[in-house]
């Protein structure tokens, strides 16, 4: 099958506790995203926030964040407090080399606050092609 653009957005909502994952994208079996650009806005100046990859048999909504339950960290940190006129990348400090990132399915990737509750939302985009995996 041909590629197919790719466009999620993702929130936490406010007054979410830490360490709780909230959904953001799913891959399908048999599938792979390629992430051509991803970033972040709001949530709390003070706060941290993070993308878990969650495997597909696992909760996908305010989840516990667990690694002994096969989920594992695919992007930090994001420093809350950017407007969503002056974004925020994840691919900063090349921790995440946009273009070159794929994630195959089946699994789940949600957002999450690393540290703290937040008084302020908190979202993220990420735009990409879905494509078969080879």
């Amino acid at each position: 099958m041909n590629p197919e653009p790719f466009f999620a957005l993702g929130e936490i909502p406010a007054g979410s506790d830490a360490a709780k994952g909230f959904f953001f994208f799913g891959v399908d079996p048999g599938r792979e995203l390629v992430i051509s650009a991803i970033s972040y806005w709001g949530g709390d100046s003070s706060e941290n926030y993070q993308m878990v990859i969650v495997p597909a048999s696992q909760s996908v909504h305010d989840v516990a964040i667990d690694g002994g339950e096969g989920m594992f960290c695919f992007g930090t940190p994001a420093k809350g407090g950017n407007a969503v006129s002056m974004q925020g990348s994840w691919n900063n400090n090349a921790v995440m080399p946009v273009g070159n990132t794929t994630i195959p399915g089946p699994c789940s990737v949600v957002l999450a606050s690393t540290n703290a509750a937040n008084a302020a939302a908190f979202y993220s985009g990420v735009y990409g092609y879905m494509r078969d995996l080879k």
